[in-house]
């Protein structure tokens, strides 16, 4: 193949990979191989030169259908790679040969794995969230980003008219196993990854979906502004960051060319240790006029580089193909592999997720595979290395059968399903687990040792049956490593557990998408379970909180009921929602607008959740005030028109007696 050829070849195949991770959030490669595309690409078009069209001339991929367009400011540019020492020093060279200044202060920063944002302030108040797009043009993403209780609405400090601050959204790494283990465990889709999680709920239409998952942001530069700013620096601009309280990181350095070099190796070195991702630490030049003198080159600052770091991925071995059944019957196949370490972690299993990711993967019983393990995150197959397959390696068994009651398996999207509900034993457990969990019925003694113990020995069929255990007392006294007292402690925590608040049986029942949240705004709305349990789509949907995917996923449950409430409410006896002295705003729905002197936005939403009232996104003819302030919007007009009530600030300590 001739040079121009492998030119051609390389610019298509990465102007698809620029679409896919950009405005597909679905990248099919990793990092590092990118990378290494990108580089052999420059590397020929150092002998052949780079055409204008060239992806080393471009930024990202044009922004998808679905939202507004916005042009930003300042473009959102990307960054220069280094890899190593010698890559470092040449940049460091470059920069001496145009400016010759001596001894350089750098800023170095993690570089995060998240998606780009510009958050735009005008006149201190949060107007515009852009996401990064072809760095040109992004989209309009605000109410989403206003989910991020960390972001102020307002800035009260050295404001200009109009600033633009650029940061990166991401899932906390705890937070991104924690949302696809509820995605997973009502029948959804997992995500891949936690970059492509935090994509796939910025760019959610569904603002409810949005508020249930925590998106993070860290804020590291500055975009365009009005001429009335005067910031000289990076280390003045973190300042002004702080002085707003503005979300930054902590993990930020200043020093010399040896010292720049020192805190990127400190980086990764903390690497596993961070609660997100990264994939490189940033160097740029500290001081605003040099940068300003350095300039750019196409797509890339000359005063910055991101330095990245190896990816943690090792080859491995896969031994089998296994499926398991979770609490709500879906089946998940999981890769069982030579035990590899990467990132301090021994892995020998790896969840597939469901029958796409199988297909797509193309994964064989004895393939080699790339397996991909950042910090805490669930280790993931990245690809299986086709080239070495030598035959040996054999086809995987899909199940059509349960593997843990025998039940026939229905396809459902992705998804295998066993529908058997408690009669299957892995659904039983699980769902028994979930039962008696402390954020549900908080029930102690019951381990994940006992709960084995008590379903194989048949003595709990249904969750029902936990409460009738002391039928069993002197064998469960009996059974090895389960002294008297225990158990006695066990029977006592059952009792104390029979008459539960309405919210916490709620959330006990394990509806899909229906989490503590939720279960609390159900209760506070119907105030009776038995209300809850007849209410029609529409009386969920009266519920602010409440999107049409949950009330749906409400109504099939109660229809099938698979935990046997019946039997479930024979047994306790649930404690009606009673709204406290203090909520004299019980069930009032409530919208707020505009800015405040004294309160934040998210601090009025939390004054009126603790006076019972329902925080509400949008005025409707359900809403029953309107909280407005200084630069009301729309609201305010829609709120005259309705004729719904209006509370001014003035007025704002009377209304919710504080």
């Amino acid at each position: 193949m001739s040079v121009k050829d492998e030119i051609k070849k390389l610019k298509k195949e990465i102007e698809r990979h620029n679409f896919l991770y950009h405005a597909e959030n679905n990248p099919e490669i990793s990092d590092a191989e990118y990378d290494a595309l990108y580089q052999r690409l420059k590397a020929l078009e150092a002998e052949e030169g780079a055409s204008n069209d060239s992806p080393s001339k471009t930024v990202g991929s044009k922004p998808s259908k679905g939202f507004d367009k916005h042009t930003h400011l300042k473009p959102m540019l990307s960054l220069a790679n280094v890899f190593n020492q010698d890559d470092f020093n040449k940049f460091e060279e470059r920069i001496q040969k145009r400016i010759n200044v001596g001894k350089l202060v750098y800023a170095v920063e993690p570089k995060f794995d998240g998606i780009g944002i510009s958050l735009t302030f005008e006149e201190g108040s949060l107007t515009k969230a852009v996401t990064r797009g072809d760095g040109e043009v992004g989209e309009v993403v605000t109410e989403n980003i206003k989910t991020i209780s960390k972001i102020p609405q307002t800035l009260s400090i050295d404001i200009p008219k109009i600033i633009e601050l650029r940061g990166e959204v991401f899932f906390n790494l705890d937070d991104f196993n924690l949302i696809n283990k509820n995605i997973e465990n009502s029948g959804g889709k997992a995500f891949i990854n936690p970059r492509n999680a935090a994509a796939g709920t910025l760019r959610n239409l569904d603002i409810e979906i949005v508020k249930q998952r925590p998106l993070n942001i860290f804020l590291y530069a500055l975009g365009g502004h009005s001429d009335d700013l005067e910031i000289n620096s990076h280390q003045e601009f973190l300042e002004f960051l702080e002085k707003n309280s503005l979300p930054r990181n902590d993990l930020i350095t200043f020093g010399d060319a040896a010292e720049a070099t020192k805190a990127v190796k400190k980086i990764l070195d903390s690497r596993d240790s961070l609660n997100y991702e990264i994939d490189g630490a940033v160097v740029k030049v500290n001081e605003s006029k040099l940068q300003e003198k350095l300039g750019f080159v196409s797509k890339a600052p000359r005063w910055a580089v991101a330095w990245k770091f190896p990816a943690s991925e090792k080859y491995s071995k896969v031994n089998d193909v296994l499926f398991s059944v979770g609490r709500t019957g879906i089946v998940t196949p999981y890769a069982t592999i030579e035990p590899v370490l990467i990132s301090g972690a021994n892995i020998s299993n790896v969840t597939l997720h469901n029958m796409d990711e199988l297909k797509r993967l193309d994964i064989k019983v004895n393939d080699t595979v790339l397996v991909k393990r950042a910090g805490d995150v669930i280790p993931q197959i990245t690809k299986v290395n086709l080239d070495i397959r030598d035959g040996s390696e054999s086809l995987v068994k899909i199940p059509e059968y349960c593997p843990s009651c025998g039940n026939t398996l229905k396809a459902e999207g992705p998804f295998l399903r066993c529908d058997a509900g408690m009669q299957c034993p892995d659904q039983l457990f699980g769902y028994f687990e979930h039962f008696v969990s402390r954020k549900a019925m908080n029930i102690d003694g019951l381990g994940y040792k006992i709960n084995t113990h008590l379903i194989k020995l048949g003595y709990v069929k249904q969750v029902a049956d936990l409460f009738k255990l002391k039928r069993y007392e002197s064998e469960l006294k009996s059974l090895e490593g389960f002294g008297k007292k225990s158990i006695d402690n066990l029977f006592a925590s059952i009792d104390n557990s029979r008459r539960p608040k309405l919210e916490t049986f709620i959330n006990s029942l394990g509806i899909p998408e229906v989490g503590e949240t939720t279960a609390s705004s159900l209760a506070r709305h119907f105030k009776e379970f038995n209300y809850l349990r007849s209410a029609s789509f529409e009386d969920l949907m009266q519920l602010d909180s409440i999107g049409g995917v949950v009330a749906k996923n409400i109504i099939k449950f109660f229809e099938n009921d698979p935990v046997g409430i019946d039997a479930l409410l024979n047994e306790i006896e649930i404690e009606s929602f009673v709204a406290s002295a203090d909520s004299h705003l019980d069930g009032i729905r409530i919208a707020i607008t505009g800015s405040f002197e004294n309160y934040s936005r998210d601090e009025l939403k939390d004054i009126i959740k603790s006076k019972g009232g329902v925080p509400s996104s949008s005025i409707s003819s359900n809403t029953d005030f309107l909280i407005y302030g200084e630069k009301a919007g729309s609201k305010y007009k829609k709120a005259l028109d309705l004729g719904i009530e209006l509370i001014t600030e003035t007025k704002l300590n009377e209304f919710l007696k504080i």
